[in-house]
């Protein structure tokens, strides 16, 4: 009885010492309540680490400098507002989080890293937040392990977009995690500069120049994010092993406007994505030992454009439907591989035929065809491409060959659209659209111009498929 007296008294005693060596911080942080018209910054300056400053009033005009590991948060989303003065809330203690809370009027220099919040220490949060008035909206500058939840993020519409800042920018930063944030109104939504390791999932990116701009960083995953409404909906550069999964990158227009850009990439994956109604579906460039597969490209001006450098990438099991021009290239393509053993793409244009009634294609089909191929090399006849000219050409050159259309083609053409279940449809709305019959009779005058072909054959050009969701 007397050793387990002393045994529980020696835990005990063990117990307190370290109770009493663990940092206040891990025992109880102290509660701080700001009111209105009292001053962030000075509470700032009595605060601990471990503490929570609470914000009970409704606006606040300071520039805060947060070097101690504190909880900043509101109930009531409390403004605190820069007065378009250099940084809003400058981040340079670890641990730090700001949740809830109003973040407006950064300064204007954009030379200067200007920011509504600017990061710069490890393992922060910001949760919540919405962000406007700003220049960069979250700027993370060498910290790593940062996480990015639920804020909202709105540029200056005042500003031409060359002055504008971006959403959220991570410069030299590593595993951070960037969840279910809006932005919009910025310069470029979401920035990536020598940033490595970061998982991007669930956001909404619109009205930007490119809803991703991106270079100098690898082994990066984008799941479940909506890009719309940009000049470009992804523009990666000079990067290795990058996933997307899941994402949507719908009416990117404009002229040189993409879906997805690659330029000088490496070991891309991407599958299960929606490209829908941009004038570009996929533009890649120097890119090689990438795969697409699984994925929906429907109602793009063009599918896809392959220029120089890119080998050993592979297109499978992909539906590439009504898109004005399926694949422009302005180099051979015998290093692109359009199926596996089993089967290639779906392509709504293929006109072969099934007689085993194995849902393969008996014969090939030429992925370009004779209009893409003049169109490659005078881009200006993109002006005919829905013209009775360019359906009369093709239709000439299918009843009697006479170019060589180039070497891109599917050896096993689906005969119907690939069941790709994960593709995120419902993300975007049915698209509306009311022809004009003036418009329609100006077009078609215009367009029969140049006909100077034999008339052989002619048929109807099939309509551009609306359906979204669903059997498409």
């Amino acid at each position: 009885m007397s050793n387990s007296n002393g045994n529980w008294c020696l835990y005990v005693a063990v117990a307190a010492c370290v109770f009493a060596c663990l940092p206040t911080t891990a025992v109880l942080g102290a509660e701080h309540a700001v009111a209105e018209g009292e001053s962030i910054g000075d509470v700032l300056r009595r605060a601990v680490p471990g503490d929570t400053i609470h914000l009970q009033g409704a606006s606040y005009s300071e520039n805060l400098v947060i070097d101690v590991p504190v909880t900043l948060m509101s109930e009531r989303q409390a403004t605190i507002r820069g007065g378009y003065q250099g940084n809003v809330v400058h981040i340079t203690a670890p641990g730090t989080v700001l949740q809830n809370i109003h973040i407006a009027e950064a300064g204007p220099h954009l030379t200067k890293d200007m920011a509504c919040v600017l990061v710069e220490a490890d393992d922060v949060t910001i949760r919540d937040c919405t962000i406007t008035e700003s220049l960069h909206g979250i700027y993370v500058k060498g910290g790593n392990r940062t996480r990015i939840i639920g804020n909202r993020v709105e540029g200056r519409l005042d500003l031409i977009e060359a002055d504008r800042g971006n959403g959220i920018h991570l410069w030299n930063s590593a595993n951070n995690q960037v969840l279910r944030n809006e932005i919009f109104n910025v310069r470029d939504g979401i920035y990536f500069s020598f940033a490595d390791s970061t998982e991007v999932v669930g956001n909404h990116i619109h009205h930007a120049r490119y809803g991703l701009h991106y270079m100098y960083s690898n082994h990066n995953a984008f799941v479940d994010n909506l890009f719309e409404n940009n000049v470009a909906g992804a523009a990666l550069m000079y990067s290795e092993d990058i996933s997307f999964t899941r994402n949507t990158f719908a009416r990117c227009r404009g002229f040189r406007a993409y879906g997805i850009l690659l330029q000088s990439m490496s070991g891309v994956s991407a599958r299960a994505n929606l490209l829908l109604d941009n004038s570009r579906g996929i533009f890649m460039n120097n890119t090689n030992s990438s795969a697409f597969e699984q994925n929906d490209v429907v109602d793009n001006d063009l599918a896809v454009q392959l220029n120089g450098g890119c080998e050993k990438n592979k297109f499978l099991h992909n539906n590439f439907i009504n898109n004005l021009s399926e694949l422009l290239l302005d180099v051979s393509d015998r290093e692109t591989q359009w199926a596996d053993r089993e089967a290639g793409n779906y392509w709504s244009r293929y006109r072969g035929y099934d007689l085993d009634r194995d849902g393969v294609g008996d014969i090939p089909f030429s992925i370009q065809n004779v209009f893409q191929v003049l169109e490659s090399q005078v881009p200006e006849v993109r002006f005919y491409l829905l013209s009775p000219a360019a359906e009369l050409l093709r239709a000439a050159e299918e009843v009697l060959p006479i170019l060589r259309l180039g070497d891109a083609e599917d050896p096993l053409p689906l005969m119907l659209p690939s069941k790709n279940e994960e593709v995120p449809w419902e993300a975007v709305r049915e698209l509306s659209h009311t022809p004009s019959p003036t418009w329609a009779a100006v077009f078609f005058a215009t367009a029969m111009m140049p006909v100077g072909v034999l008339l052989l054959t002619s048929r109807r050009s099939p309509a551009r498929s609306r359906k979204i969701g669903g059997s498409v």
